[in-house]
């Protein structure tokens, strides 16, 4: 039989994209992707279920909101969002009819205070099998990187440069961190735009433009370095922190949700937020901002590259612990739940 499957097209979201296809496939059924299901497609007497991924933007959802009341197979709407969606009079009824699964308590927590009706929370999810061949061979990885760069305590910021990523908060970090560690660490930045300020920096390694690496080298390239720097303010999941972790990575990272749902103050090296603030970019939101002195991220950082090189034992068990965690993470135990919403056993 047949699962129709509609997502929604961003480097972000393919790997998952990817994974919850495997998952319905290793269930032995065919997986026909579509950019947009009509009903005609829905009524197709081969199709068992509809799913849909997509950004909970009203506009997103309205496209898909008539084909999913007016079929009555299986189906379901599995969402992600940054912030609380910006309705519209003119197409708000039928939204508030669809019965929206979330892929986190945070998104949750967005949709509903809209009046928008979330019937699950399924959160997104890791190949562990994968990330554990990739961990098994880490060391080797590493050590490659070390005799490059001479020792140094290795970081990797891994993420497209918008206003929801930090950027601006990271430039003034890392000036703070160069100051008392000159000469400990090097920093790859692996993005679509280089911010100006970290150019030409002694410290800083620019990599190919994000997106351009294949996911498999994007996993290879987190196991490594030493520890990935996320200092995102403003998250729909934040998969990286999942990734690095699942092959044995230790995060740097702001303690605010949806990350605090799956990330751990065990091994990841984290710090508080002080404001939650809205802001209105130009789309169908209002992002959820969780705003941090970039001195706390530098005091992290810095706290980072002390433990790696005067507590190596220490570090290590970090990063073993980051990747046992990671495992209840794994696409066939997480996706289960979303596959039982399209009645698939």
């Amino acid at each position: 039989m047949v699962i129709l499957f509609s997502p929604f097209i961003a480097t972000s979201v393919m790997n998952q994209v990817h994974l919850i296809r495997r998952a319905i496939e290793e269930k032995d059924r065919v997986v026909v992707l579509k950019n947009y299901i009509t009903l005609r497609d829905a009524r197709n007497r081969d199709v068992e279920a509809i799913l849909w991924f997509k950004l909970a933007l009203p506009e997103m959802l309205h496209e898909l909101a008539y084909v999913y009341l007016m079929t009555p197979k299986p189906k379901a709407i599995y969402v992600t969002i940054e912030g609380v969606p910006i309705l519209s009079p003119h197409i708000d009824d039928n939204l508030m009819r669809l019965d929206i699964i979330a892929n986190s308590f945070f998104t949750k927590e967005c949709l509903t205070s809209v009046g928008m009706r979330v019937i699950d929370v399924v959160h997104h999810a890791i190949d562990y099998e994968l990330c554990k061949k990739i961990y098994e061979k880490k060391e080797a990885m590493k050590k490659v990187l070390h005799e490059k760069y001479k020792d140094k305590c290795i970081l990797l910021v891994n993420a497209r440069n918008d206003p929801r990523k930090g950027f601006p908060l990271l430039v003034k970090a890392l000036d703070m961190v160069n100051q008392t560690h000159h000469g400990k660490f090097k920093v790859i930045i692996h993005t679509d735009k280089m911010p100006p300020e970290l150019q030409r920096k002694p410290y800083v390694v620019t990599l190919s433009k994000f997106g351009a690496l294949p996911y498999i080298n994007v996993l290879r390239l987190m196991a490594s370095v030493d520890y990935l720097i996320f200092p995102s303010v403003c998250e729909g999941f934040g998969l990286p922190v999942l990734e690095a972790n699942a092959i044995g990575t230790p995060v740097i990272h702001a303690w605010f949700p949806p990350l605090s749902e799956f990330s751990s103050k065990e091994f990841n090296f984290v710090f508080n937020y002080f404001e939650r603030k809205l802001v209105r970019p130009q789309s169908g939101q209002y992002w959820v901002f969780h705003l941090y002195d970039p001195e706390w991220l530098a005091d992290m950082i810095k706290y980072a590259i002390d433990t790696y090189f005067e507590s190596r034992e220490e570090y290590e068990n970090y990063c073993a612990q980051a990747h046992e965690h990671a495992e209840k993470w794994d696409y066939r135990k997480k996706y289960i739940a979303l596959l039982r919403h399209l009645h698939i056993k």
